[in-house]
């Protein structure tokens, strides 16, 4: 496989969009998957090329680094390896790609940093194959281990399927647990309209929403269709959709920037003329204030509890708090993109990031730049060339200011 030593950045995301790259355009790259282990693969020879010193710890964490003249003073940036299923190129790689590229590029220049500059490329985020978010960062910060029982849609346990893939990994590289940065950096594409909408190239992230993730299991009774009457029903979607409804109805009285989104919906047994027995969905919750995602969560329970005529299961499987940014580091960030003369929006982050769950243990801060038309988590994920190239050059900047100085 041809190796990237390019400081392209479009060229690289490209490379890399091939691992799990779809037919019908876009990409697939679950944590653990072949594409994904192919990937890391990648990433991982290509930052040896760049003469980067590289590691893999037990959870699959990828480590670049050009140690520093203060070797234990750690300065790291980088983002997720994986996708939802059919992604665009740039969501988590972009990040990655730039810190490895921003580091390589400073050291080409200026040789050995004062601190040590480390790229990671996290294992996994988006919560895509296991009931699990941010599984990567969590064990990198050394916050929460994940389950190693837990499985995906084919009964696969993440135990075994992080056996398997490291495997193959630490036959080529070594497994190393890190230690934590002093500080930590994410460069991202906005996933949203609104740097596009005000014409900017530059937006600083203030804070990243409060998420929480739930599945909800209504059991009901499954019957025929034609013989049940209306009254001696126990209809599982029927319930499902009231529930939802009051949902929205609740989103809708909290208003914005509060958001609201079911987007998994399974019924059984799934027939035109059954009864539904059983639904599960998906139910996600985001806002700035803890209080009002807490306040939505007590919501859904209590009008769960009201369905007295079924039996309602409300998993929660994930809950991120929010989290705000080192102000000297923002200010920093700023001040760089003032410097070269351009405008910048402050604006908080609806989407989750890796960079919140650093943020409980390390100072934080983010940059993106503008998604074309808003669009991610979808083939159609665009952000120029010309953006993508900006938005590593101020990262590059600031990784100067604080690994060169």
């Amino acid at each position: 496989m041809k190796q990237v030593i390019s400081q392209d950045i479009n060229e690289y995301l490209t490379h890399l969009g091939q691992f799990g790259q779809l037919e019908a355009g876009g990409v697939t790259r679950f944590v653990y998957d072949a594409a994904w282990i192919a990937a890391m693969n990648f990433v991982l020879q290509d930052a040896k090329f760049r003469g980067m010193n590289v590691a893999v710890d037990k959870y699959g964490n990828g480590f670049m680094s050009y140690p520093g003249i203060n070797a234990t003073q750690i300065v790291a940036a980088g983002s997720h390896l994986d996708t939802v299923n059919k992604a665009g190129i740039y969501d988590g790689s972009y990040g990655m790609a730039a810190a490895i590229l921003a580091m390589s590029d400073l050291f080409r220049q200026y040789g050995q940093p004062q601190k040590t500059m480390t790229a990671v490329a996290f294992s996994e985020e988006e919560g895509s194959r296991f009931p699990v978010s941010f599984s990567g960062s969590k064990h990198y910060s050394k916050t929460k281990e994940t389950d190693p029982l837990i499985k995906d849609c084919n009964g696969i346990t993440f135990g075994s399927a992080r056996h398997l893939a490291l495997q193959q990994l630490t036959t080529k590289y070594l497994l190393e647990e890190q230690p934590l940065p002093s500080e930590f950096f994410e460069l991202h594409i906005e996933q949203g309209p609104i740097l596009e909408e005000k014409g900017l190239q530059l937006g600083v992230v203030s804070s990243i929403c409060e998420q929480k993730r739930f599945t909800v299991t209504l059991h009901g009774q499954t019957n025929h269709a034609g013989t049940t009457p209306q009254h001696l029903r126990k209809d599982a979607l029927k319930a499902a959709v009231r529930l939802i409804y009051r949902l929205e109805k609740q989103a809708q009285c909290l208003g914005e920037p509060f958001v609201f989104t079911v987007g998994e919906f399974v019924v059984s047994p799934g027939s035109s003329n059954v009864i539904p027995g059983l639904v599960r969905f998906s139910v996600d919750i985001r806002h700035p204030d803890k209080k009002i995602v807490d306040g939505f969560e007590d919501f859904l329970r209590t009008c769960a509890a009201a369905l007295s005529a079924f039996t309602v299961e409300v998993y929660k499987w994930m809950d991120s708090l929010p989290a705000k940014m080192d102000k000297r580091l923002v200010k920093q960030f700023q001040k760089i993109i003032t410097a070269r003369g351009l405008d910048y929006l402050n604006l908080p982050s609806g989407a989750g990031h890796d960079t919140q769950i650093m943020n409980l243990k390390v100072p934080t801060a983010m940059l993106f730049v503008p998604s074309k038309a808003g669009i991610s988590h979808a083939p159609a994920e665009f952000t120029s060339p010309k953006d993508l190239a900006l938005g590593v050059e101020i990262l590059k900047d600031q990784l100067y200011e604080e690994c060169y100085h």
